[in-house]
């Protein structure tokens, strides 16, 4: 595989433009095209641009890295504010 899925690609965290702390969000809205850090329970973190399909709620448990625990964390990724949840 290209490193690319559906939902966007794997980032660096140093490009991301902000850090979702899922113990405090678990179901944060993401802007199309924007690239997110997110903590997990332990400390542990991951980076994801979202640019692949939007207007839909993405489980965090399908592109986390393996062991990471994003269990029930959904990110809304939606073009606009208005498309978001």
């Amino acid at each position: 595989m290209n490193g690319q899925s559906i939902y966007g690609q794997p980032a660096a965290l140093s490009s991301a433009a902000r850090v979702v702390d899922l113990a405090q969000a678990p179901r944060p809205n993401i802007g199309y095209g924007e690239t997110v850090a997110f903590r997990g329970d332990a400390g542990q973190q991951f980076a994801w641009t979202f640019n692949g399909l939007d207007r839909r709620g993405v489980e965090l448990a399908k592109i986390a890295p393996p062991g990471f625990g994003a269990k029930s964390a959904v990110a809304y990724v939606g073009r606009d504010p208005s498309n978001r949840r």
